[in-house]
């Protein structure tokens, strides 16, 4: 689900809204509420029994599987950022006008 929304909305959001920082607030809390919910399903499948996101539960290897869904998170929550940061240089670019060249003068 947060790989969607990066691929979907985060460029956009960059595009879309002119103040940086704006842009950056939208995106984390959007990333934010996703991401809750993304948790909450996997930890209640967890719970049913699926080992697909996590190792059974007396497994040794849990420390190692939460701290891998972590990295992996953060990661495409910092390529997020690297969307918006280019949608709001993409806009940024559109926006200034191109260097006339006068013949005249």
């Amino acid at each position: 689900m947060i790989a969607i929304l990066v691929i979907v909305a985060a460029l956009p959001i960059g595009l879309a809204i002119r103040n940086r920082m704006a842009a950056y607030l939208v995106y984390g809390l959007a990333f934010a509420h996703v991401y809750t919910f993304q948790t909450a399903i996997l930890v209640m499948e967890w719970h049913n029994g699926s080992t697909a996101a996590f190792k059974d539960s007396r497994s040794t290897a849990l420390l190692g599987d939460t701290l891998g869904y972590f990295v992996f998170t953060t990661i495409i929550y910092a390529a997020g950022f690297g969307l918006v940061t280019l949608g709001h240089w993409l806009r940024s670019r559109r926006q200034t006008p191109a260097h006339e060249v006068r013949l005249d003068a």
